[in-house]
């Protein structure tokens, strides 16, 4: 799993928030209760596949994953926006369909897609909400995208 658009400026955000995850790892009591639920949402274009890029997605399957427990919840459809035109032709407000995307998925700390655009994963992270890189099965990858989340230490 990784951060899509690893550059400098977000791996230096993410070894700051280690960092902070860290201080609080050991500052935490450690009860043993159940790790809480990650709502991820998944790009995808069926056949239970991470199949498709963040702005091709024309839905997201989304999902609450608990330790290795995945629980479906729903399906959302949202505007594909990087199509650059709409049905009638004209051209899309990219901008209005992300914002409207981005808010359908606000109760969710991660979005799991094949790929997504520098600006667009930036703009999801300053909602709370990571964009992780990841192809294959879903089953498989849930789990893996809720750990290296966790692992972020990202609050929402």
């Amino acid at each position: 799993m990784e951060l899509i658009g690893d550059d400098g400026a977000s791996r230096n955000q993410t070894e700051v928030t280690n960092a902070d995850a860290e201080r609080k790892n050991e500052s935490a009591d450690h009860s043993g209760s159940e790790p809480q639920a990650i709502r991820i949402a998944v790009a995808t274009r069926g056949g239970g596949k991470v199949n498709v890029h963040f702005g091709h997605a024309s839905e997201f399957w989304v999902y609450d994953v608990s330790g290795r427990a995945t629980t479906f919840l729903e399906v959302r459809q949202v505007q594909a926006y990087c199509t650059g035109r709409a049905d009638n032709g004209e051209p899309v407000d990219k901008k209005k369909i992300f914002d409207d995307t981005a808010a359908l998925f606000a109760d969710c700390q991660a979005i799991l897609c094949s790929g997504i655009g520098d600006s667009p994963r930036s703009k999801l992270l300053q909602r709370g909400i990571a964009a992780i890189s990841g192809k294959g099965d879903i089953e498989e990858l849930l789990p893996e995208c809720a750990e290296f989340y966790a692992g972020l230490s990202l609050t929402k």
